[in-house]
């Protein structure tokens, strides 16, 4: 089975990690490119990149996922699921339709709750007592395909923050990828 794999930050190692361990073959991941960051504008990979290198594990950071070149280079890996964690940029129709299988992402929120880019974050800020992941096959609309799995609600903390919570969801995420 041919998996590809497309994450950037910190909290979507956890979920490589759980396919890595599952002894499942990942093929490649994909990230963002690598980016300038800090007063020195210094040049830095994202965190999915370095682990996947520490892992031995192709990487490819386009700049567009759509781009036709990208879409031949998805496509010569033929690959029978593609499973994202905070990727950064929304797939189009002609990488969706490349995985035999389909498509999935993990949501750091109870879908159909807090859809969208930033559920984390919009989670504290609206006071939600309740979150949790899923794991949700693509479609064209964003957050919006059929729910594969859940995880069990967990609370949020009065004194939770973003990256905490964040940490614990990812966490979640990696146990969810591996059990489905």
């Amino acid at each position: 089975m041919s998996i590809i794999f497309m994450g950037t930050p910190e909290w979507a190692i956890p979920s490589l990690k759980a396919l890595i361990d599952s002894r499942i073959k990942v093929s490649a991941v994909f990230t963002q490119p690598d980016r300038r960051t800090g007063r020195k504008k210094q040049l830095l990979a994202s965190p999915i990149k370095k682990f996947a290198e520490k892992n031995e594990i192709k990487v490819f950071s386009p700049e567009r996922t759509g781009s036709s070149e990208n879409v031949k280079i998805l496509n010569s890996f033929n690959p029978e699921l593609v499973i994202l964690c905070a990727y950064g940029q929304i797939l189009n129709k002609s990488i969706l339709e490349i995985p035999r299988i389909g498509c999935f992402n993990l949501h750091f929120s109870l879908l159909p709750k807090l859809r969208g880019a930033s559920p984390v974050q919009t989670a504290i800020s609206l006071g939600i007592e309740k979150t949790g992941v899923c794991l949700q096959k693509m479609i064209l609309r964003l957050d919006a395909g059929p729910i594969i799995a859940s995880s069990k609600p967990i609370k949020i903390k009065p004194s939770e923050t973003s990256p905490m919570l964040g940490d614990k969801l990812a966490r979640m995420g990696g146990l969810l990828i591996r059990d489905t």
